[in-house]
């Protein structure tokens, strides 16, 4: 069986950004030997290819981000008794062990401060580490959870943790928290590179367990604009709600917008001309394995190729936050002053009749003049005649 088209210089448009050092497992992920672990589709022709098609299908994409950190055991705990509901939901350890009541969360709390309290001499330590693993909604909330059980046990083997499924929101997803501290002392800190890895080691759980999914970086799908950090969210939803101060992120982005919304012609910033060659340069690898596929003698393969090619088209316009920010600026400005000419100048309808000027609410008013008759049609009054007095 031929392995087809040469297509995998994709495994270099799909690789993640590098981060730095990774913790952890250290990039080791439970996929079959002899395959890549970070970013590609694992070495073969064929496994490209199905990643191709599942970015082309437009798969669901995991998420895995880190959402917070805990200092000492009372932080850890209070944090440890809010994923569990506060002992409405089972919380597992990775022991196993499944925790149901407050006391037991809070003395698994106690037992990471210690462990950290036992190699370091600063006074509040970094204790644990929350993670969130989530997929979209109509996901199937037990098979996620079983997913990500998988990922922990191969992923944080030498960390101990703690998780929980939550579905009360509209996706479900799993909270992860990680103890700082490992076997051997070793330190929980995990880099960019790491969470690049784990995406895939989650995705590659779910797809194992019959739910689709990738773990794409947003530049392999053309996307510019990264999602908004949910603390700054919080924060903006609140400042614009009156109860909170603007944070200065975002005021000097709205700043920056400001400016460029003033500029005519806008000119480019350096971060911008660098997410343009980006894209552009995704684009062409998508097209040049869209050409080779297109020279194969398989359907299959060319029917790729026009989803390919499809999937180039539909990507989003080369625009930063700042410049589309810009652009809602500058439209509401115009906007405004297309309200205020038409209220200027509001042209005379039947429905609605144009007030009178000032000049003309000035002038006397004149008493309505009784309608002329034309000369041809006035009637001639008759003159009595005098009586005879000839008789």
């Amino acid at each position: 069986m031929s392995d087809g088209p040469k297509i995998e210089f994709l495994d270099t448009t799909w690789r993640a950004p590098a981060g730095g050092k990774t913790t952890g497992s250290k990039g080791r992920l439970n996929i079959p030997a002899g395959k890549s672990s970070r970013g590609g589709g694992g070495g073969s022709v064929a496994a490209t290819k199905a990643k191709l098609q599942r970015i082309t299908n437009r798969v669901p994409e995991v998420m895995v981000k880190v959402s917070g950190r805990q200092r000492g055991g009372g932080h850890t705990a209070a944090h440890l008794e809010y994923i569990g509901r506060h002992g409405k939901l089972e919380v597992e350890t990775s022991d196993g062990e499944k925790l149901e009541s407050v006391k037991d969360l809070r003395e698994l709390a106690q037992d990471w401060a210690e462990d950290e309290a036992a190699t370091t001499k600063r006074r509040e330590p970094l204790t644990s580490i929350s993670m969130v693993l989530s997929m979209p909604p109509g996901t199937d909330p037990d098979t996620v959870y079983q997913a990500a059980r998988a990922f922990a046990r191969t992923e944080l083997e030498r960390f101990p943790y703690a998780m929980a499924l939550h579905t009360d929101a509209d996706h479900p997803h799993v909270h992860l928290t990680v103890a700082a501290r490992g076997e051997g002392g070793e330190r929980f800190n995990p880099r960019k590179d790491d969470l690049a890895g784990w995406r895939e080691s989650f995705a590659r759980e779910l797809r194992a367990r019959g739910i689709e999914a990738e773990a794409t970086p947003r530049r392999a799908r053309g996307v510019i604009q990264k999602m908004e950090r949910t603390p700054i969210r919080k924060i903006r939803d609140r400042a614009e709600a009156g109860t909170a101060e603007l944070p200065r992120v975002l005021q000097s982005s709205r700043a920056e917008a400001a400016a460029m919304a003033q500029e005519k012609p806008a000119k480019a910033r350096p971060w911008e001309v660098s997410a343009i060659v980006r894209q552009s340069e995704v684009r062409a690898s998508y097209e040049k394995a869209a050409s080779e596929l297109d020279a194969s003698a398989d359907p299959a393969d060319r029917k790729l190729a026009e989803q390919t090619r499809a999937f180039v088209a539909s990507m989003p316009d080369p625009m930063t936050r700042d410049r589309d920010q810009a652009r809602q600026m500058a439209e509401a400005t115009r906007n405004v002053r297309h309200s205020e000419r038409d209220r200027e100048g509001k042209p005379v309808t039947r429905a609605e009749p144009v007030p009178p000027t000032r000049s003309e609410r000035q002038r006397p008013t004149q008493q309505p003049q009784p309608e002329r008759t034309p000369d041809k049609q006035r009637e001639i009054p008759k003159t009595p005649m005098r009586p005879d007095r000839t008789r």
